[in-house]
C-alpha cells in the first residue's frame, strides 16, 4: 500500500481554492494602486465596501431561487407524495423563520464586533493568529454541530498550530517591532479569531437546522453590517476621534474631496472581489465543514511570502512552512491520506470502504445460508437408499 493516497475529492472544492486565489491576486493588484493605499487609510470605508459586496449576493440568490422553484414545481406536478413532503417542508421553513433570522443577526453582530476590534486595536498586529481558527472552529463545531475529530485530524491540527507559531516567529523578525510585544493586542486578536470562528459555525448550524441558504446569510449579514458600519463611522466623525492613527473626520473628508473616476472603479473592484470572497466562504461552509474555509486564509497568506522585499530569505522559509501547513490541512480535511500507523483509519473514504466490505460479507453469508436451506430441503425430498431397496 502507498504511504500517501488521495481521499474523495469533490469538484465543489474548487470554490474555496478560487476564492483564495482571487483574494491573493487582488491583494497584489490593489497594493500597486496608490488609490487603494489612500482608501485603506480609512478602514471603515473599506468595511462598507465589503458589506456592499455581500449584499450583491442577492443576484445569484435570485437565479438559484428561480431555478429551484421551477424544478420543485415540475416535481410536484408529477408526484403527489412529493407534493405533501414539499408542503410540510414549506410549513417547517415558515416556523423556523424567526430562529433563522435571529441567528443571522447574532452572527452579523459578532462579525461587526470582531471587525471593529481589528480596525480599532489590531491594524498593526503582525501576527497570523488565524492558525488557531482550526482549534476554535473544531471546538465550536463539537459544541453546536456535534462534530467529532479523529486521530489524523488531531495530529494534523497540532502540527498546523506548531508550524503557525514558527510562521509568527518569522513575521516577528521580518517586522520593525522586534522590541515590542503588545500583550493586549495579542489578546484582542485572539478574541477576534474566536468571534470569527463562532460566526462561521453559527452560519453552518443555521444552514443545517433551519435550511438557511448561504446566499441569504451573505445578503442579510452584509445589510446589517452596512448599517452598523455607517452608524459607527458617523459617530466617530461626529466625536472627531483618532483611531489607529487615523484622525476623523479629516481623513474622511480628504477621501471625499479627492474622489474621482479612478476611486469609483477601485470601489467597484473592491466591492466585487470582497463580495465573491465572502460568498465563497459561506458556500464552502455549506458544502463542506466550517474548517474548510481556512483554505482561503492559507492561500491568501502566501502574499506575505511572495511579495518582494529585503527579507527574501525569511520569505522563502515562510513560503515552505505555508506549504507544509497546506499539506497538513489537506490531511485534516481528508483530501490527502497518510497510510502509516493507522493514522487515516477513520477517514470518510476508509469508513465507507469498510462499510461496503462488511455489507458484501453479510450478503455472501446470507447467500450461503439460503443455499444450505435449499440443500437441506433437497435432502428431505430425495428418498433414502433403504427405501429404494424396499
Amino acid at each position: 500500500m502507498r504511504i500517501i493516497t488521495f481521499g474523495k475529492i469533490n469538484k465543489k472544492f474548487l470554490i474555496p481554492i478560487i476564492g483564495g486565489v482571487l483574494s491573493l491576486i487582488f491583494r497584489f493588484i490593489a497594493n500597486c494602486n496608490p488609490k487603494y493605499k489612500t482608501a485603506s487609510t480609512n478602514p471603515f470605508i473599506m468595511s462598507i465596501y465589503t458589506a456592499l459586496g455581500m449584499i450583491l449576493s442577492f443576484f445569484p440568490y435570485l437565479i438559484v431561487k428561480y431555478r429551484s422553484k421551477k424544478t420543485n414545481l415540475n416535481i410536484i406536478e408529477n408526484k403527489t407524495k412529493l407534493n405533501q413532503v414539499f408542503t410540510h417542508h414549506y410549513i417547517f421553513n415558515n416556523k423556523s423563520l424567526v430562529a433563522k433570522y435571529k441567528l443571522i443577526i447574532l452572527s452579523a453582530v459578532f462579525d461587526f464586533i470582531e471587525t471593529s476590534l481589528v480596525l480599532v486595536f489590531c491594524t498593526k498586529c503582525i501576527y497570523n493568529l488565524w492558525i488557531f481558527d482550526i482549534l476554535f472552529i473544531s471546538l465550536f463545531s463539537y459544541w453546536l454541530l456535534k462534530a467529532k475529530l479523529y486521530k489524523h485530524q488531531y495530529l494534523s491540527m497540532i502540527i498546523i498550530i506548531i508550524l503557525g507559531l514558527v510562521l509568527n516567529i518569522i513575521e516577528y523578525y521580518k517586522s520593525d517591532k522586534k522590541n515590542k510585544f503588545d500583550a493586549l493586542e495579542i489578546f484582542l486578536k485572539f478574541l477576534v479569531e474566536i468571534f470569527m470562528s463562532l460566526c462561521i459555525v453559527i452560519a453552518k448550524y443555521n444552514m443545517e437546522k433551519n435550511y438557511c441558504s448561504p446566499y441569504e446569510i451573505c445578503i442579510w449579514e452584509g445589510l446589517i453590517e452596512l448599517i452598523l458600519y455607517i452608524i459607527f463611522l458617523l459617530i466617530i466623525n461626529k466625536l472627531e476621534l483618532t483611531i489607529a492613527d487615523v484622525k476623523y473626520p479629516d481623513n474622511f473628508w480628504e477621501l471625499i474631496n479627492n474622489y474621482d473616476i479612478n476611486d469609483f472603479w477601485l470601489c467597484l473592484l473592491i466591492v466585487f472581489v470582497n463580495g465573491i470572497y465572502n460568498l465563497f466562504i459561506f458556500l464552502t461552509c455549506n458544502y463542506f465543514t466550517p474548517c474548510h474555509i481556512l483554505i482561503l486564509s492559507i492561500i491568501h497568506d502566501f502574499y506575505f511570502c511572495l511579495k518582494i522585499n529585503e527579507n527574501w530569505q525569511l520569505n522563502i522559509i515562510g513560503f515552505f512552512i505555508l506549504l507544509l501547513i497546506l499539506f497538513m490541512f489537506l490531511i485534516f480535511i481528508e483530501i490527502i491520506e497518510i497510510n502509516i500507523f493507522n493514522i487515516s483509519y477513520n477517514t470518510k473514504k476508509n469508513i465507507e470502504l469498510r462499510a461496503k466490505r462488511d455489507s458484501s460479507l453479510d450478503n455472501n453469508s446470507l447467500i450461503k445460508t439460503n443455499e444450505e436451506i435449499e440443500l437441506e430441503g433437497m435432502k428431505i425430498l430425495i428418498p433414502s437408499d433403504s427405501t429404494n431397496e424396499e
